[in-house]
């Protein structure tokens, strides 16, 4: 007879799916798990004191479902006896979205209901002509409140970008929300109960570099980084003589980038660790009213130091360099501009 003790059931965030515990009458037990079809696991396990233990399952799931986002998981527990006649089986079920943050919650489902797929919590500051995206789980339809300088409000809708039954992305950019004659200071995104407040900086600063990162959701996001930008290329020559003449027969290039946050609030000081954890950063390209993804980048250095005192605001400072050996790399849309191809307009 197979008893589980601690099992699956509902929906879990991959980092934090509970360990696998039963107990069995048998000498042995076959488990097999897998995953839309796919098997990720099977093989016998033996009991210690009639118990078996699956510890770190998420280990094993996170990676395949880091390539789907979202997958259903069933593990197959089959008891064996040493007459190899007499088998007892147990089925568990359960769905599982990527998240690599632990976030110790046991309810996923009302936290995929309540929450978008990002760990920003709290408000966050754009401004006029930037991207702005949301990711969610659900059908739930998106709509947005704008509020403007003279106390006025006005509801938009919000159209989905990409969407399956699952994932939904909208365009949460606040040009969307723009009014003739009115200032646009602050709006909110919904989606069933999930809440996002973006509010403008008017000061519209440039942006060195604007960065598409990978987050703990397995889903795209944005920073735009309003402080100093420094290019370092750096030339590593090897020379010989050819014909009795010195020459350069080797020149390797490595273009290496420095960037600053900018002050930040510190709840978007929280969320841009983000970006130094992600394994997939990409630069984005502005031109002519329009972004492009550019380049991977690797960011090879990162400092987020902040404290709590009263009179410090955070900003963060990181080096990046090109994910491709090739650095000598040029945007010909761009033409005339110095540095990298992600200075605007303003540099030239």
């Amino acid at each position: 007879m197979i008893v589980i003790t601690t099992g699956l059931s509902g929906t879990y965030l991959s980092a934090t799916i509970p360990d696998l515990t039963f107990t069995i009458d048998g000498y042995r037990a076959l488990v097999e798990i897998k995953s839309d079809g796919d098997i990720l696991f099977s093989d016998y396990l033996f009991p210690f004191n009639d118990e078996i233990t699956f510890a770190e399952l998420s280990e094993l799931v996170q990676p395949y479902v880091h390539r789907r986002l979202m997958a259903e998981l069933t593990v197959n527990i089959t008891e064996e006896f040493e007459d190899n006649e007499q088998k007892n089986t147990s089925t568990l079920t359960a769905t599982v979205v990527y998240c690599s943050a632990d976030f110790c919650i046991s309810n996923a489902e009302s936290f995929l209901a309540e929450h978008f797929l990002t760990l920003l919590d709290g408000e966050k500051v754009t401004a006029l002509g930037r991207l702005e995206f949301l990711h969610y789980i659900g059908d739930d339809d998106a709509s947005a409140t704008a509020e403007y300088s003279d106390g006025s409000t006005s509801d938009f809708t919000i159209e989905t970008l990409t969407g399956t039954s699952d994932f939904k992305t909208i365009d949460a950019s606040p040009d969307h929300f723009v009014t003739e004659g009115k200032e646009l200071y602050a709006y909110t995104v919904k989606a069933g109960l999930r809440s996002q407040r973006f509010v403008i900086d008017f000061e519209q600063p440039d942006c060195a570099p604007i960065l598409m990162f990978e987050n703990s959701f397995g889903c795209d996001e944005l920073v735009y980084c309003t402080g100093t930008h420094t290019v370092s290329p750096e030339y590593t020559r090897s020379t010989t003589y050819i014909n009795k003449m010195k020459r350069n027969y080797l020149i390797e290039e490595n273009r290496e980038f420095k960037a600053d946050t900018g002050v930040l609030t510190f709840t978007m000081a929280n969320w841009l660790d983000e970006l130094f954890r992600s394994q997939t950063v990409k630069l984005v390209n502005f031109f002519d009213g329009e972004a492009t993804v550019g380049k991977d980048i690797v960011i090879t250095e990162s400092k987020s130091e902040y404290t709590n005192d009263d009179d410090e605001l955070p900003r963060f400072t990181f080096t990046y360099t090109y994910s491709q050996k090739n650095h000598n790399v040029m945007d010909l849309r761009r033409g005339g501009r110095i540095f990298d191809n992600t200075f605007d307009h303003t540099f030239n």
